[in-house]
């Protein structure tokens, strides 16, 4: 227990994915009854649940990342490169066997956690989600994928809008479609998904000159391509955002807000591009902060907005 909590406060610092997790299935919820129709929002029986299952899966993907990474993250490790060196894996502090049982725990209690949700929806939607990332585990039974950073990235960075659509089926559970239209739904759902996007691409930059063996997306498509990628991803999400608060109603507080974010991250790419340095390559904590903004800040103006209820 001591290893995986060390484990965990180190890969996977609960007092930062816990509130995230919670924070990106509100969003999701919330957006949905708010593309709905008007009235005040509600939580209900299946939000808590289904808020874990959301917190759990994304530790249950960093797990699978663990497993399936562990020769090259170790040798990596050993050959000096300062983002594997320190790792509780390549240290040894914490050992594989340790993972898999942290592996089986939360496999059990995300299952446990689903079984009583219903069935078809939302069960047969999270046993969708849970096969995909299972699959992902196994890279898709595609091995070249592991050798290919772009097609590791378009396989397995839209797993974050496939666990959108299993906080939707939750949705459908709930409430049903009535008042859902697609077009609207994508926006809700890609607008989420895009800062994942840039937070993915943006810490796999850097300079030649501090290039390693670890593969990154500067080393496969140059750094001058790589540091525009995460502000299209940012952009793209500004812009699907901007349609979902038109579409709620919400006012011009949070499109102000993911805006102004999505300036500073766009910003911090451009200047990498424009004037590069060691400093501006560490993008990652821009994309944190446009994350944070798009995911909290619309649960927090559709809560004013529109107000919470349980039922």
């Amino acid at each position: 227990m001591r290893r995986l909590a060390l484990y965990l406060q180190s890969m996977y610092p609960p007092a930062i994915y816990i509130p995230a997790g919670i924070a990106s299935y509100l969003a999701v919820s919330l957006g949905l009854q708010a593309l709905a129709g008007e009235g005040p929002l509600h939580l209900t029986w299946r939000t808590a649940p289904g808020a874990a299952s959301l917190v759990l899966l994304s530790l249950l993907l960093r797990i699978y990342d663990e497993l399936k990474d562990y020769e090259t993250d170790l040798r990596l490790g050993q050959a000096g490169d300062p983002r594997y060196q320190n790792r509780p894996i390549v240290t040894g502090e914490v050992t594989l066997a340790d993972i898999h049982v942290l592996r089986w725990g939360v496999t059990g209690v995300v299952i446990a956690l689903n079984l009583p949700l219903g069935f078809p929806l939302p069960l047969a939607a999270f046993l969708l989600v849970f096969g995909l990332y299972w699959c992902s585990f196994h890279w898709f039974f595609y091995p070249p994928i592991s050798k290919n950073l772009i097609l590791a990235f378009i396989t397995h960075n839209p797993l974050a809008l496939v666990a959108g659509g299993y906080v939707l089926s939750i949705h459908l559970a709930d409430f049903g479609a009535a008042g859902l239209e697609p077009l609207p739904v994508i926006y809700l759902l890609v607008g989420l998904w895009m800062p994942v996007a840039a937070w993915e691409t943006s810490r796999k930059i850097r300079l030649p000159e501090d290039e390693t063996d670890y593969e990154t997306y500067s080393k496969v498509l140059g750094w001058k391509v790589a540091a525009v990628i995460p502000a299209i991803f940012v952009a793209l999400s500004v812009a699907a955002l901007a349609l979902t608060s038109s579409q709620t109603g919400l006012g011009p507080y949070f499109p102000t807000a993911i805006t102004l974010s999505g300036t500073l991250a766009v910003g911090a790419c451009l200047r990498l591009r424009l004037s590069p340095s060691r400093k501006r390559t560490q993008l990652r904590p821009y994309m944190e902060l446009h994350s944070v903004v798009t995911s909290v800040g619309l649960v927090i103006a559709l809560w004013l907005n529109r107000g919470v209820e349980t039922f």
